[in-house]
């Protein structure tokens, strides 16, 4: 696997000699560069007698990009993450629960090493060609799909290597095509195939097989690769339609269906949507040992979601449903990107349970109605039903049921400072059920976590 992986790094610094001409110098002077510099403070508020921790952060990223050169492009992004104050290190853990590190602000640089404090890496490095209505992308690269995407919301997003096509050749249609052998998981130092990327950096949870045994997935799983399909319709006016399958070979393949609906009728907006996902086993799962598995072989889950929303000028009001059948877990590597259910919230996902109910209703206001540019406010409030704790089987990562709300303040400055960007971001958890086991209260539930964070976009 690593002699692929590097086998398609080295055609992409290879890639302009292969077109080496006199316009190939004009190519390279028509180019673009462009950037992010990002500082992040964030700080986990935990029960009172557990451990709390906190960090600010700088980095950001450089990108470059030719100009075009008989429809192709090549671009490379350097990407860096540094802590300049924290309280996180290999030493300071909670005792209470099992010695366990921060979950989230350990995040913002690199969740595999508490003691690395700096993190730099390649991100992108790709040669894109465009013919016509297609698009064609080889390298790596940062996608946006429902369920494997940046989840920007640290310092460095995750990034994928593979290929990547989509096109609009057919009228209100785009089809896209992918396969990814490699990803840059957020929050961790460097680049992993496929099967090794599968809980690096990320918990593992229990194993379904025993209550008392962790998960032991990470490097004992085989697989080639994930392949990618996907067809969106919006040739019906106010209706887009989508459908996507991701099959990771050897160990699962998840289906996803969604239709949104969104109507505006002169000041006044409404909204619905219905979502589904049908996932299940492939081969042994990843191992054939059943306690090195990723998924139980022949296990299958179904999520059910929907959701509706009402609107005037610039606020909308939105509840949204969604269930998770006892036939299985909800699996999807959480290194690969958050979820898509329409009951996500920032700071906490549904993966891992099966057996779940969730309901969130969240109010939008753009101020931009009431004298304000670029101030945007989104508050919700939700509940999230899972299976006890305790139970190994469904519940993957012993989460209890909670209440979250989320505060999400974002403003973009104008003027001299155009181009800067400010969000403060609070989520506030809270157990639904009692419990005094801090093994099931520390980092999940009875917890505040804030973020501050500065985008300077170039």
């Amino acid at each position: 696997m690593k002699k692929k992986l590097n086998t398609i790094a080295m055609s992409m610094l290879l890639a302009p000699a292969l077109f080496a001409s006199s316009n190939l110098s004009s190519a390279l002077k028509n180019g673009t560069t462009a950037g992010q510099v990002r500082y992040y403070y964030m700080n986990e508020d935990n029960a009172p007698g557990l451990k709390d921790y906190f960090g600010s952060t700088i980095g950001g990223h450089l990108k470059y990009q030719t100009g075009s050169f008989y429809n192709f492009r090549a671009g490379i992004a350097f990407y860096t993450s540094s802590f300049i104050n924290t309280n996180v290190n290999s030493q300071n853990t909670e005792p209470k629960a099992g010695n366990k590190n921060s979950r989230y602000v350990i995040g913002l640089v690199d969740a595999t090493n508490p003691d690395n404090h700096r993190v730099t890496n390649i991100g992108e490095l790709y040669l894109h060609y465009k013919y016509k209505k297609t698009n064609i992308t080889i390298g790596r690269m940062k996608l946006k799909t429902p369920f494997m995407n940046p989840e920007d919301g640290r310092m460095i997003p995750t990034l994928e290597q593979g290929i990547w096509i989509s096109s609009d050749i057919v009228h209100n249609f785009n089809f896209k095509l992918g396969y990814i052998n490699a990803f840059w998981n957020r929050s961790t130092p460097g680049w992993k195939s496929v099967e090794n990327s599968i809980g690096y950096g990320y918990a593992q949870g229990l194993e379904p097989l025993s209550s008392k045994t962790k998960g032991n997935y990470h490097g004992h799983i085989s697989s080639n690769g994930l392949y990618i399909g996907a067809i969106q319709y919006n040739g019906i006016k106010n209706i887009k339609l989508q459908a996507w399958n991701y099959y990771a070979q050897n160990l699962f393949n998840l289906s996803y269906f969604q239709g949104n609906v969104h109507k505006r009728i002169d000041a006044y907006q409404v909204l619905a949507g219905l979502q589904y996902v049908y996932e299940k086993a492939v081969g042994n799962g990843g191992n054939s040992n059943p306690a090195l598995s990723y998924m139980r072989k022949k296990e299958t889950s179904q999520t059910y979601g929907g959701k509706v929303g009402v609107g005037y000028k610039h606020t909308i009001l939105t509840f949204a449903y969604t269930h998770t059948t006892d036939a299985g877990r909800f699996m999807f590597p959480r290194a690969w990107g958050k979820e898509a259910l329409f009951t996500f919230q920032k700071r906490e996902r549904s993966e891992g349970s099966g057996g779940t109910r969730a309901w969130l209703v969240t109010l939008a206001q753009n101020f931009k109605s009431l004298g304000i540019n670029g101030l945007k406010v989104k508050i919700g409030f939700g509940e999230y039903f899972k299976p006890n704790a305790a139970n190994h089987i469904l519940n993957k990562y012993a989460m209890p049921s909670y209440a979250q709300s989320n505060i999400d303040i974002h403003y973009n400055f104008r003027g001299a400072f155009k181009g800067l960007t400010a969000e403060y971001i609070f989520a506030r958890k809270y157990a639904l059920a009692d419990t005094n086991n801090p093994k099931f209260i520390f980092r999940k539930v009875n917890i505040d976590v804030n973020n501050f964070i500065l985008n300077y976009n170039f």
